[in-house]
């Protein structure tokens, strides 16, 4: 497989991953905050911002880890004739 076709499915392919999971991961804390902790009551200024920052940094931590195991499954063996 080409190197650059490679990069690309890493990196669409990645994006994907990374955008599920974090959105299952976010989802499931949220709503299990919701219904067993906070219910009916205001929420707490650090969950909020807690929440807020963690979607998008464990976005692209999660976008990198998931590229990179992608990118090395499709290039761990290389041939002379790739480069």
């Amino acid at each position: 497989m080409s190197r650059w076709v490679a990069l690309l499915f890493a990196l669409v392919g990645g994006a994907i991953a990374a955008y599920t999971t974090i959105l299952l991961i976010a989802g499931a804390l949220r709503e299990g905050l919701l219904i067993w902790v906070y219910r009916d009551e205001l929420w707490p200024t650090w969950a909020i911002v807690g929440l807020k920052y963690f979607v998008p940094i464990g976005g692209l931590a999660l976008w990198a880890l998931f590229g990179w195991a992608i990118w090395w499954r499709l290039r761990g063996k290389r041939s002379r004739a790739d480069g």
